[in-house]
């Protein structure tokens, strides 16, 4: 990934570089201070994706935004009125950060701009894709912050026995697999369906009782999760 970051403040700087070398994303960093720097840098050089800060030396970067119309940009920024970061989204950035920002957030706007740009490769978009890019932040939320009484470890094994799974699957069969009670793995499963990683149906057996059968409804999700 070819990134541009427009930050006069060196401190700051030195933290956005060890970020992206934390995500292993260090192949091509490059470093300006001013706006005037960074029109310089675009007119002979290509790049994936623009950090940008607002209060510059030469100007602010919400006036600069109309002028990167077609790039993928993070701002990060102290900027945090009403008025800047309205200014910022109606102009199309991919995701905004008010400083000071944990790694964990600055990781997730990485992978925002990863997403965006894999979807905009497409030759077509289905509602599927969009669906999925739009909902991708969300369900790492849902999954940071799991309903009461279930673990990250117990899902990450109901995960990965679902993956195992061609077409659909019972309660029954997940929690043999895992000798996990049936009551307990039904926990995870609602789960995953309210945040629309699984879907559920009913069918009906020669006993004529109806038996709950997943599907997975997002591939996508359901890996973003494990």
């Amino acid at each position: 990934m070819r990134v541009l970051i427009i930050e006069d403040d060196p401190m700051v700087a030195m933290i956005h570089k060890e970020y992206f070398k934390k995500k292993e994303l260090t192949d091509d960093l490059s470093h300006v201070t001013s706006i005037e720097a960074a029109r310089e840098y675009l007119e002979n050089n290509d790049v994936d994706l623009i950090v940008l800060d607002n209060y510059l030396i030469d100007g602010q970067g919400i006036e600069y935004l109309p002028e990167l119309k077609g790039y993928p940009i993070i701002m990060i920024t102290a900027a945090n009125d009403v008025q800047t970061v309205e200014a910022a989204l109606s102009n199309g950035v991919v995701d905004y950060l008010v400083k000071p920002f944990t790694y964990e957030r600055f990781s997730q706007a990485i992978d925002k701009v990863q997403d965006y740009v894999k979807l905009l490769s497409k030759e077509k978009i289905n509602q599927d894709l969009i669906d999925d890019y739009l909902n991708s932040g969300r369900v790492e939320e849902e999954e940071d912050s799991l309903p009461k009484g279930l673990s990250k470890i117990t899902l990450k094994k109901v995960l990965e026995a679902i993956q195992q799974h061609n077409g659909g699957f019972t309660t029954q069969q997940i929690a043999d697999k895992l000798d996990i009670s049936r009551i307990t793995i039904r926990k995870y499963l609602n789960h995953l369906v309210n945040i629309e990683v699984l879907s559920e149906d009913a069918e009906y057996y020669t006993s004529g009782r109806p038996v709950s059968v997943f599907t997975v409804e997002s591939e996508s999700r359901l890996e973003k999760l494990l």
